[in-house]
Parts: C-alpha cells; structure tokens; sequence
C-alpha cells in the first residue's frame, strides 16, 4: 500500500522537483569541494637541479687536491646580473691564515698556494729573517664592476677569479701593510714591491698602489686575461 492511501496529500511536482535539485547540488558539493584559485607568485616554483662542475673544473678540482690545502668545492652559481663561477672553492687551510676567501675560483686558489708558498715566505725570510702567520685579505668573490664604477664591465672579482691582499703579519706580530709600507722605504717597501712583482708570475694581472688610484691600499691579483702588471 503506498504512503497516499492513509490520506496524507501528495506533495505537488513543484516541491518535489526542487527537493531532487537540492539533494543533487548537496551531493556534488559533498564530492567535489570548491578548488582554492591560486594566487599569483603565491606558490614557490619547484628548485631547479643541481648543475655538475664542468670537466674543466674537476680536472682543476684534481690538481688542487694534490696540493697541501683543504678545500671544499661549491655549486655552480649564476645570477641575473651575469656573475658567479662555474669552478668555485672556499679554502679552509692554505697553510697560513687568509680570513676572507669564502668563494675563490679553482685557478685562482692555485695561484695563490703558489704564490703563499714560492714567493711570499722566502722574501719574508729575505727582508724579516721570519714568516708571514697571517695574511690580510679584501675578499674574493663580489658581483661588481671593474673598481665598482657604473657601467663598467664586470670585475674578476664577480667571477671570484680574483684576491685583493691589504696586509701581511709576521711571527713577531708586527703588520707590513700595502697603504702605508709601499712608499715608506726600507724593508716594508722592499718586500711589498718583490711580493707583487711575485704575484705577476703567478697571476694573470696584478694591480698595486703605483697602478692607479683604486689601489693604493691593496694589491689585486687575478686571473683574467693578461699578462697586466702594474
């Protein structure tokens, strides 16, 4: 018997049409939850992989682990406005201590062993009768101009393929520094003048105090394209 026999009056197909609707939109609702609309740069893009080091670089990588030195290697880095390095290291031990070379290229930390080792402590012991415990540096890597001037082409330094040397310390605690020892005659000018003239056997250019006027308190030493010594 159906439910209109005991005399309760049949909804009218209006209502009923309207109740089939709602239970249907009730489900789809339940199924299918509204979808979030991303928001522009709301979501960070996937890391893109890890670039290998060139085969140029590993082959440097090789020689330098055959040095005396400890180093670790660094990641391929590239920014927007072109500089970074393909072949970069941080020396962690050079044999002296040389505070600020976080990023240095491979060939660049080469010539710098060398010259450390070859040149630096010999001529130490020639005009001091010591060695050099301490090296001070300005840094290597920095993505900047050649001396920081505006529309200047790109520095070594942005490729990390140069060293700025400020200072050398003694075992006696006494500082040979580039801005006041290179005209002050005597031992410090003798031995500032022999180290840079050094770091052009090493180094593809080196720029001292009688170069220009930007270096009148360091020496830069790189490996771009040379020979420039000055």
């Amino acid at each position: 018997m159906s439910c209109a026999s005991y005399g309760r009056p049949a909804a009218p197909p209006a209502i009923l049409a309207l109740l089939a609707a709602l239970i249907v939109v009730s489900a789809c609702g339940r199924a299918d939850p509204p979808r979030r609309v991303p928001q522009p740069g709301g979501a960070p893009r996937p890391a893109a992989a890890p670039q290998a080091p060139s085969q140029e670089a590993e082959a440097c990588y090789a020689a330098l682990r055959k040095l005396p030195v400890s180093f670790r290697t660094l990641p391929p880095r590239r920014t927007a406005e072109g500089c970074g390095f393909d072949d970069g290291v941080q020396l962690l031990d050079i044999g002296v201590p040389v505070p600020g070379l976080t990023a240095i290229s491979c060939p660049a930390a080469i010539a710098l062993y060398g010259w450390i080792t070859d040149e630096v402590q010999p001529l130490a012991r020639k005009h001091f009768g010591e060695r050099v415990d301490r090296i001070q540096s300005y840094g290597t890597y920095s993505c900047r101009s050649v001396n920081s001037r505006p529309g200047a082409k790109l520095s070594e330094h942005a490729h990390a393929n140069a060293v700025d040397i400020a200072a050398f310390r003694l075992e006696s605690g006494r500082t040979v520094r580039v801005e006041s020892g290179w005209r002050a005659g005597g031992a410090d000018s003798a031995f500032l003048k022999d180290v840079h003239q050094a770091g052009c056997r090493k180094f593809q250019i080196v720029i001292g105090p009688d170069g220009d006027r930007y270096h009148q308190d360091h020496l830069h030493m790189d490996m771009g394209r040379g020979p420039y010594c000055r």
